[in-house]
């Protein structure tokens, strides 16, 4: 009996024990519910909070790219050339400016070299190479020329400068190059203006000097014509007098003509292409009389009206024909184009015809004197003919541009403004 009872109690304390720990399991479990629940809670936020970062950062991203675009757009537009080279002496960046500047591309030149690249005298008589540009420790300017592929030169103006990090440490060099070919053409031709004004201004006052005792010289020729009746001989040598005064006479009136400011053109609305045929007709004997000279033409489709005087400009072109072809002893090719150029000014627009010969060109020493009156390297000629091809370019508003070099022939570029109805 008393075994059967403590058996008993030994159950129940079991399943007390039990009860006990059920109802523990099911607090714990409660307890992890709990955490559980507020675990997924967590979650949830720290995935809003994460997809809000992760959009922020997006938006960030997006924008720094948006800015990077925007600076290489920038840089790729500018019309200065931008060059940077790293303390390693490579080439990091290379715009289109530069490109256009220098006859490179950015594909051939990024990542090289700087002196792989600009190799000795690219620069001309500059010297530049990757130690001198890092010994530069202050903004630098240079003046060069650069002699692209194709012959083209240009005169180039040329910065260089450190590049240096926020906190002052130096970690590149930044080369900017800037086109000054046209800025240098304009200080020519005002240099050229200058001179060919006080020259004019001389010119006319000698010619008009010399006139008067040609006058008298012409009288007393005359006379002596006149009274030499009975020796041919005499009267013959008076009239060698009378003709070279003559001659005189003619060289200043043409000089005259156009180096007085005062000259009165008569500006009509013309297509540019008829002067040029008519002294393309003018000069078409002496082209045939050399028998190996070839005159082509390559003219606009379109006409290009001008507003100027026929009969000038006829002159203006008979002259430069007659120089390419007496710069052609030997034969040679003289091609006449014309094409329509956009100006500077947004709107304006020019007529361009240019003049291309295969003759023997213009040494470096006379192409500054090239429009001085009275220079010349023929045994024959007055030196006029550039002058007042000159003269007459700058009454119609034009620009006329001479490249040559001796024995490769000579491009005369003349660009005059065209008409807008």
């Amino acid at each position: 009996m008393r075994a059967s009872t403590s058996k008993r109690n030994d159950d129940i304390d079991k399943v007390r024990l039990l009860s006990q720990a059920i109802a523990s399991f099911n607090g714990a479990t409660l307890k992890f519910e709990r955490y559980y629940q507020h675990l997924e809670q967590r979650v949830r936020e720290l995935d809003i909070e994460l997809k809000d970062k992760n959009e922020a950062l997006e938006i960030n991203l997006k924008e720094k790219e948006e800015v990077k675009k925007y600076l290489h757009n920038i840089l790729e537009s500018l019309t200065t050339g931008v060059v940077v080279v790293d303390l390693k002496g490579k080439i990091t960046t290379f715009n289109r400016a530069a490109e256009n500047i220098t006859g490179l591309t950015s594909e051939e030149v990024k990542g090289r070299k700087f002196d792989n690249i600009f190799k000795a005298n690219f620069f001309q008589n500059s010297h530049l190479d990757f130690r001198t540009l890092k010994n530069i420790k202050e903004n630098t300017e240079v003046e060069t020329e650069v002699h692209q592929k194709g012959k083209n030169i240009v005169h180039v103006s040329l910065s260089i400068s450190p590049v240096k990090n926020a906190q002052g440490d130096r970690i590149g060099i930044v080369i900017t190059l800037q086109d000054i070919t046209q800025l240098k053409k304009l200080e020519e031709q005002a240099s050229r203006t200058n001179r060919l004004t006080a020259m004019g201004e001389m010119a006319a006052k000698i010619a008009h000097d010399i006139r008067n005792p040609l006058g008298s010289i012409e009288l007393f020729a005359t006379i002596l014509r006149k009274e030499l009746k009975d020796s041919e001989e005499l009267k013959t040598l008076a009239g060698y007098i009378s003709s070279g005064v003559k001659s005189i006479n003619n060289i200043i009136s043409n000089l005259l003509l156009f180096i007085r400011p005062q000259q009165k053109p008569e500006f009509q609305i013309i297509d540019i292409h008829d002067p040029l045929n008519d002294s393309l007709f003018f000069s078409s004997h002496l082209v045939k009389s050399k028998g190996s000279i070839e005159v082509t033409t390559n003219y606009s489709s379109k006409p290009l009206m001008i507003r100027g005087d026929s009969e000038l400009l006829k002159q203006m072109s008979l002259n430069i024909i007659l120089n390419a072809i007496q710069a052609m002893p030997d034969g040679g090719r003289l091609t006449i184009s014309t094409r329509k150029v956009g100006g500077q000014k947004r709107g304006s627009s020019f007529a361009e015809i240019r003049f291309s010969d295969t003759g023997i060109g213009v040494s470096k020493v006379d192409m500054p004197k090239i429009f001085d009156p009275f220079f010349t390297t023929k045994r024959r000629g007055t030196g006029l003919g550039l002058t007042i091809v000159h003269n007459i370019t700058k009454i119609h508003g034009g620009s006329i541009d001479i490249n040559s070099s001796q024995g490769e022939g000579t491009v005369c570029i003349v660009t005059l403004p065209l008409f807008n109805e």
